[in-house]
């Protein structure tokens, strides 16, 4: 497979010096298929299928954060659409975990499909992980497909190794009152390249997304969040909070939408980065876009480095900078992992961030 293209395309170009509209991306080797297998027992109320087949085409249309420049990457793999269902008015009470180990020097692609029928509710826990300095290519694609008063629960976490590329590509739909939830966890991993776009086209349906990253050394990190606003009071909340040391790289474009009609729809994303290093390079481009008078759409961002007075207080109560460093970078993933509802998944997270911060 040979790509060489654009992802992470902003909905609306902005100055070009800013080099920010998108990242170009290229990749020479062989993709292999990945099965999203479910670990351990299906939970009651949930239905699997390793391969969607024909059923794909009724979600053909909902649109990705990273965007359609990589369906090359999964079509050319052959890949199987799983697809995972919650059946009508069935709240599933366990998460649905899946998880992909990925071995050194491999090169994989995979895909889902999340749909929660009306009325009912399902999380779902999708995690990576690796031997610590493996290399590789990882690329994922969900979608998740909210119906009518139906909730979904989308938990990533990303673990990979000190070499791995990844592509974590993320596209949601929600249906009236339907709501889908998206907790990413992005750790690991040389180069990651995560998109996540959500549509909100019937009455009162909503997307919240809470984003947590640690970016060390030479890791780079390049995150596209798009919510496109076209139903009546629609709601969006978006959270990004993280920490840049050594020398990483990071790009966050947040985009609210909103389009004519969706009067009564209200958006809200806050970003917070804590820079641990002067050779950091971050960028960041919250973007509110406006085709609807009634409306109310908020951001705000929060960077800058660790303040003295905080500084000052933990090192009188005998915590060096290095360590206060740590604890603050920790507190910023912490407060978002918080939110996934698997100990088991938590406890690889604090035992990730230990093994982090222990190479510092």
């Amino acid at each position: 497979m040979n790509i060489d293209t654009t992802i992470n395309n902003l909905p609306i170009l902005t100055w070009n010096w800013l080099k920010i509209n998108n990242v170009p991306f290229s990749y020479s080797a062989a993709v292999n298929a990945a099965d999203s297998t479910v670990a351990g027992t299906l939970p009651e109320g949930v239905s699997y299928k390793a391969d969607a087949g024909s059923d794909t085409g009724a979600y053909a249309g909902i649109a990705t954060g990273v965007g359609k420049n990589t369906d090359s990457v999964f079509s050319e793999a052959k890949v199987r659409t799983a697809l995972i269902t919650a059946k009508k008015n069935v709240h599933v009470s366990a998460p649905v975990l899946i998880s992909f180990d990925q071995a050194d020097r491999s090169s994989t692609a995979s895909a889902q499909i999340i749909r929660a029928e009306e009325g009912s509710s399902v999380t779902v826990i999708i995690s990576y992980t690796s031997p610590e300095s493996a290399s590789g290519f990882q690329a994922v694609r969900t979608l998740c497909s909210a119906g009518k008063n139906a909730y979904i629960h989308l938990v990533k976490v990303q673990l990979l190794g000190s070499s791995f590329t990844q592509i974590d590509d993320t596209g949601t739909f929600c249906e009236e009152g339907g709501r889908v939830e998206v907790t990413q966890i992005i750790l690991g991993g040389k180069e990651t390249y995560a998109g996540v776009a959500a549509a909100l086209p019937s009455y009162r349906s909503s997307f919240k997304s809470d984003t947590a990253y640690l970016c060390m050394g030479e890791q780079k990190l390049d995150m596209n969040y798009i919510v496109r606003h076209t139903g009546r009071k629609t709601d969006c909340k978006m959270s990004v909070k993280g920490t840049l040391s050594g020398n990483a790289v990071k790009t966050y474009r947040g985009s609210i939408d909103f389009k004519s009609g969706c009067a009564g729809a209200t958006g809200n994303e806050q970003e917070e980065t804590l820079l641990l290093s002067p050779t950091v390079v971050n960028k960041s481009i919250p973007l509110i876009l406006c085709d609807e008078e009634d409306v109310a759409g908020e951001h705000g961002a929060t960077i800058g480095r660790l303040g003295e007075d905080t500084l000052f207080y933990m090192q009188s109560r005998g915590i060096s900078k290095q360590s206060a460093e740590q604890i603050m970078a920790r507190a910023k993933v912490a407060g978002t992992a918080a939110l996934i509802p698997d100990e088991t998944v938590v406890t690889k997270i604090n035992n990730y961030l230990d093994k982090a911060f222990a190479h510092e």
